[in-house]
């Protein structure tokens, strides 16, 4: 990640390497150094964390759901929508995910909002 642009003001230029993960963690300590780097004048909140396509393998095991992001191997615990419980009942494990990541109690989910089998 980059920090504050001051030429273009608003802009926060985050590069990621496919191989990490960006966590609602990692957001909020960038806008805490851009509040600092623009000594308060810039003081945005925290809205939310939605992730719109992620890729890797989701399974089931009893009552957990989980979820390994493709390139970072990042693990996941689910909140499964329908689709996604469709996927699994088919057999179908590399899925492609959307919707918002949760860290409210200090462990990462990812509540699915959309679900479809990865095209490769």
């Amino acid at each position: 990640m980059r920090g504050f642009d001051r030429e273009s003001k608003f802009y926060y230029n985050l590069q990621i390497a496919e191989s990490k993960s960006v966590l609602p963690s990692h957001i909020r300590t960038m806008l805490e150094e851009l509040k600092k780097a623009t000594n308060g004048d810039e003081d945005f909140s925290y809205g939310g964390f939605e992730i719109t396509a992620l890729s890797g393998t989701a399974e089931r095991s009893g009552e957990d759901w989980k979820f390994v992001a493709r390139g970072s191997n990042r693990g996941y615990d689910v909140i499964p929508n329908d689709a996604l419980k469709r996927l699994l009942k088919e057999g179908k494990s590399g899925v492609t995910l959307a919707g918002k990541l949760l860290d409210d109690d200090g462990r990462i989910r990812l509540e699915v909002s959309d679900a479809k089998e990865t095209a490769n």
